[in-house]
C-alpha cells in the first residue's frame, strides 16, 4: 500500500529551476506526495537554489536559516526532511554544512532524476519504492506550475562573469523525441501554450554532433507535431541568433513575438572581457533583422553594469545602446563577482558598491522611461490573451509577450484564449476589457 506524505517546495532563480521542480513534483505525486502551501505542514521540504547573482544566493541562505525553528520545534522523528539542491550547493557546500547542519540532504544537481533517486534512498516514506526509468511526461504536465519543456541542461558558453557552466555543467541536449513527447503531453493535458527552455536555447544540438537536429529543426518539429497557438523559447545568446533563425523561427506566426536577447553591455571592450562572442554592431544588425521579419516583436534583454573593466565611457556606450535599441523591458543588475569564474579570478574590482548602484539606478530610470513610451503603442489595440486567474474582483490574462492584462470582468474560463482591448498601460502591466473569446 502506497504511503502518503506531504511536501513543500521553494524555488529561487530561473525558469530552469522551476521546470526541474515541476518535474520532481510530478514524480513525488506519483508516489503518494501531496503538495502543501506552507513549510509548517510538510514532511519533506525541497529548496532549489540559484547562485547566478549574489542576491539570489543570499535569499536561499536566508531561507535555510528560517528552517531552524522547524527542526528545533518538531524535533526527532516529527521534524521535516529538508533537501537543498541546485547551483548554490556545489560552491558553498562546506559553509552550508557548517552553518545549517539541520539540512538533511545536500545535492549538487537539481536534475529531477538525480534528486528523486536520492530521495528513494534517504527519505523514509519513499524507501522501497521503485524509480520509474521511463517517466510519463503527461504526469509532469498535470502537476506543473508553468508549461515548461526543457530542451537543454547546462551550458558550454563560458561568459567570464557567469557561474552557470560550473554549477550546472556542460550542455546536454534532451533528445528531440523526448521533447516532442513532453510537448504533446502538455497538449493532452489542456495546456494553452508551452515555453521551450535552455540556458542558451539557440545552441540546441551543438553539443551532440553534426547529425543532431539544431534549434531551427527543434522548433519546426514542435510546430508540426503540436497544435499550440503559441510557442515561446528562452533564452537566446545574441551570437547564436542568425538570419536563418529569424526567417525560419521568429517569423513564424505561432512563435510568440517575445524575444529575450541579453546584450549585457553596449561596450565592445566590456563585451570582449565578458567573453560574450559578439559586438554591439552585430547586436544592432540582428535586432534589426528580427524586427524586420516580425514587426510585432517584443524585445527584452539583460543588462549588467559595473563589470570590473567598465569605465565611464563603457557605461555611456551601454546607455547609448539602450536609447538606440528601445527595449520593451529589461532585467538590470549590478555586477557581483561569482567565485571561480574567469572575471572573479582575473579582473580586480574597479568600482565601489555606491558607484555600481548609481549606474544601475540611472539605467533603471532611463529604461523605465523607454518602456513606458513603448507601451503606449498598445493603447486601443486588440490582443489575444490567455486567461490565468479569475476572482470576484476581476481577472488576470497574459499576452503572447508575457505581459499581464488585468480586467474587471471576463466571461472566458481559465486556460482559454480570448481577445481584449487594451485600455491602460503601465511599465509592468496593462489593463483592458474583453472583446470576444477566440481560442479552443
Amino acid at each position: 500500500m502506497q504511503r502518503k506524505f506531504t511536501y513543500y517546495t521553494r524555488v529561487f532563480g530561473c525558469q530552469m529551476n522551476v521546470a526541474d521542480i515541476d518535474d520532481l513534483c510530478a514524480r513525488l505525486a506519483a508516489h503518494g506526495g501531496i503538495v502543501v502551501e506552507t513549510v509548517d505542514e510538510a514532511q519533506l521540504v525541497l529548496i532549489n537554489t540559484c547562485t547566478v547573482r549574489q542576491k539570489a544566493e543570499d535569499k536561499a541562505l536566508s531561507f535555510f536559516g528560517s528552517l531552524k525553528r522547524l527542526k528545533s520545534a518538531a524535533g526527532g522523528r516529527n521534524a521535516p526532511f529538508v533537501v537543498a539542491m541546485g547551483c548554490v550547493i556545489p560552491r558553498a557546500r562546506a559553509h552550508i554544512e557548517a552553518t545549517f547542519p539541520y539540512i538533511d540532504l545536500l545535492l549538487d544537481s537539481s536534475d529531477p532524476g538525480v534528486v528523486f533517486d536520492a530521495l528513494l534512498e534517504r527519505f523514509p516514506p519513499l524507501n522501497g519504492d521503485v524509480a520509474c526509468q521511463e517517466y510519463p511526461p503527461l504526469l509532469a504536465a498535470e502537476h506543473a506550475r508553468q508549461n515548461f519543456v526543457t530542451a537543454i541542461r547546462g551550458c558550454d558558453h563560458k561568459c567570464s562573469y557567469c557561474i552557470v557552466p560550473y554549477v550546472r555543467g556542460k550542455q546536454r541536449d534532451v533528445p528531440l523525441p523526448q521533447i516532442v513527447e513532453e510537448a504533446q503531453a502538455w497538449q493532452r493535458a489542456g495546456a494553452p501554450d508551452i515555453t521551450v527552455l535552455g540556458q542558451n536555447i539557440l545552441a540546441y544540438g551543438q553539443s551532440s554532433g553534426s547529425e543532431h537536429p539544431r534549434f531551427c529543426e527543434l522548433m519546426e518539429t514542435l510546430l508540426k507535431q503540436t497544435a499550440f497557438p503559441w510557442i515561446t523559447y528562452l533564452t537566446s545568446l545574441p551570437g547564436d541568433l542568425t538570419e536563418e533563425v529569424c526567417e525560419r523561427v521568429i517569423a513564424h506566426p505561432r512563435i510568440t513575438p517575445l524575444l529575450h536577447l541579453p546584450v549585457q553591455s553596449g561596450s565592445d571592450k566590456v563585451l570582449q572581457d565578458m567573453q560574450r562572442g559578439y559586438d554591439a554592431a552585430y547586436y544592432r544588425r540582428i535586432v534589426a533583422k528580427a524586427r524586420a521579419v516580425r514587426p510585432d516583436l517584443y524585445l527584452t534583454t539583460d543588462l549588467l553594469v559595473g563589470f570590473p573593466t567598465e569605465t565611464d565611457e563603457d557605461y555611456a556606450a551601454t546607455l547609448a545602446l539602450v536609447n538606440e535599441i528601445g527595449f520593451d523591458d529589461a532585467f538590470m543588475f549590478a555586477y557581483s563577482p561569482r567565485p571561480g569564474t574567469h572575471a572573479a579570478l582575473n579582473f580586480a574590482e574597479s568600482l565601489s558598491l555606491k558607484e555600481k548602484r548609481a549606474r544601475l539606478n540611472d539605467l533603471i530610470s532611463r529604461q523605465r522611461q523607454i518602456a513606458a513610451s513603448r507601451n503606449e503603442r498598445y493603447l486601443g489595440q486588440e490582443l489575444e490573451v490567455i486567461v490565468e486567474q479569475q476572482s470576484k474582483t476581476g481577472a488576470v490574462t497574459r499576452t503572447a509577450f508575457n505581459k499581464p492584462v488585468y480586467l474587471q470582468e471576463l466571461k472566458t474560463p481559465i486556460g482559454r484564449y480570448t481577445r481584449v482591448r487594451i485600455t491602460g498601460v503601465k511599465t509592468s502591466s496593462f489593463s483592458g476589457e474583453e472583446v470576444q473569446a477566440t481560442g479552443p
